[in-house]
């Protein structure tokens, strides 16, 4: 009987030792393929955000000037898009806009900068030159536009040509 009492005395103080978990060692190979993981995947990562922000601004862009036309056709007036910077730096933002019979400017549509150190820019239209889209729905001045990321890599420059018709064209090229 005394024999049965201590065997099972043994079997708890065993059971109370058993270990769970994991140790120093485990954990620390665990951290370190962990860090390697990451740091092959971040770079990855960052290009995929990259491309998504910029399939973003590009549809924007397009949606915005349908709207200017849209808006011209309606209106039976011209409609102005230009960049808030006054620039040819449209990246700052960009306004649809037009004068009204009392010479008075509304705003019809603000567009906020953009985010992340996007590229976009004009050499067409700036502060010498509007986007003006006529009552027809055409373009007054046909024109470019490029759009990229400092980090571009591959073909991750977007052109955007403004047709005679008032359509964007987008197309991509090699980062410059």
């Amino acid at each position: 009987m005394r024999f049965n009492s201590s065997m099972k005395n043994y079997q708890s103080k065993s059971s109370l030792n058993h270990q769970t978990g994991m140790t120093l060692i485990e954990l620390m190979i665990a951290t370190v393929i962990l860090a390697i993981i990451t740091s092959v995947a971040m770079p990855s990562m960052r290009d995929m955000f990259t491309r998504k922000s910029v399939q973003s601004i590009t549809t924007i862009f397009e949606r915005s000037i349908k709207l200017a036309r849209v808006e011209a056709t309606q209106r039976s007036i011209n409609i102005t898009v230009k960049p808030t910077s006054n620039t040819n730096d449209w990246a700052q933002g960009w306004r649809i806009e037009y004068t009204d019979t009392d010479g008075n400017l509304q705003i019809i549509k603000q567009f906020d900068a953009l985010s992340n150190g996007a590229i976009f820019t004009s050499n067409t239209f700036n502060a010498g030159t509007d986007l003006v889209i006529l009552p027809t729905g055409q373009a007054q001045t046909i024109g470019t536009f490029q759009l990229f990321y400092p980090q571009c890599t591959g073909n991750g420059l977007v052109n955007f040509t403004l047709l005679l018709s008032g359509i964007v064209r987008k197309g991509v090229a090699a980062c410059p």
